[in-house]
């Protein structure tokens, strides 16, 4: 670790980095990031003000500008940015998750900062930390400081903490190493406050969104496990988690984008079935069938792939979903 973490110092030193986050990018996302944003100013060349640092994103989610706000932060939301020499993906998997031009990404030196299970991804970097053992991208950033003899201002350990609980489902999956890092970031630091920057209320397109996932809901049984298929217009990742909250094994949704003519696809899954199948290895071979990017955790994960335009919407959602299907009953019973 020593190693990376003098190979990762030379790139932080850079004066003009780019940290990009994954569409609607979560508290895990942001606080990584702006972690990483203030690691670089660390190891300046220049004067911090000299530097070109920017955190940019597609977009983020409703939680997420709560928190930039209340830390006085801020993630440029914009579509194929200009990308420097230097670029950190952070928190995140898949190049689908991230709207860049692949071929200006390839002239830059990529950084990954990441969780997540490996995938291709890795293929378009100069250098990477991945820690799948780890429960955030947070987590690893916080690591980061502590390894470097660092110990991050209040605003900047506030947004770790958030990434760290959101990320842990306020912290029902944290480790042991998990308590550790936020025992060391929690000087001065409220745990209500950072629950309450957590505790907004469902944006009620979200909660619409779930009803509707839920009234077009379909169930099989497949090894003995209960799997519901459904589709939504958006919210996919937290209706297949509300799915799965109101007792299927394993929920798919998707998503059509016809704009973009772009397929998603959310999966998420009780523990017990993530042990046989890790849904994050799942989606990866999904994405390969269908020509996109996928991957994720053990129990939740996902893929973004091309709409092929001789399908309507309900043929593609159709098709998508039989290939998830038989992708899992292969994983669990061989056929």
């Amino acid at each position: 670790m020593k190693k990376k973490i003098e190979i990762l110092k030379d790139y932080l030193k850079n004066d003009d980095i780019l940290f990009l986050c994954h569409h609607n990018a979560d508290p895990d996302a942001v606080g990584a990031a702006i972690g990483l944003k203030q690691l670089a100013n660390s190891f300046s060349k220049k004067k911090s003000k000299e530097k070109n640092l920017k955190i940019s994103a597609d977009s983020v989610s409703k939680l997420s500008r709560s928190i930039l706000n209340e830390l006085n932060e801020n993630v440029e939301i914009v579509e194929y940015p200009k990308l420097p020499k230097t670029v950190f993906l952070v928190d995140t998997s898949s190049i689908n998750q991230v709207t860049v031009n692949s071929e200006e990404l390839s002239n830059s030196d990529v950084i990954l900062i990441d969780h997540h299970k490996k995938t291709d991804l890795i293929d378009f970097c100069k250098f990477y930390i991945v820690d799948e053992n780890s429960t955030s991208t947070c987590e690893i950033v916080a690591n980061l400081f502590r390894e470097m003899k660092i110990y991050p201002p209040k605003n900047i350990r506030v947004g770790l903490l958030c990434g760290i609980l959101y990320d842990t489902k306020h912290l029902k999956i944290a480790k042991e190493s998990t308590f550790n890092i936020i025992s060391w970031l929690m000087k001065d630091v409220s745990f209500q406050k950072v629950l309450y920057l957590l505790s907004q209320e469902s944006d009620p397109s979200k909660r619409i969104a779930h009803l509707k996932a839920c009234s077009r809901m379909e169930l099989m049984e497949l090894d003995g496990y209960t799997i519901a298929i459904s589709n939504a217009s958006s919210h996919e990742a937290s209706c297949a988690k509300t799915i799965v909250s109101i007792g299927a094994d394993i929920a798919f949704v998707v998503a059509a984008r016809k704009r973009d003519r772009e397929i998603r696809i959310s999966v998420r899954s009780r523990k017990s079935i993530s042990k046989k199948v890790h849904m994050g290895a799942l989606m990866e071979r999904v994405a390969k069938i269908l020509d996109g990017q996928g991957g994720g955790h053990a129990e939740a994960a996902g893929l973004n792939a091309p709409w092929d335009k001789e399908k309507t919407k309900e043929e593609a959602i159709d098709s998508v979903l039989s290939v998830c299907i038989k992708s899992l009953e292969e994983e669990l019973i061989g056929v």
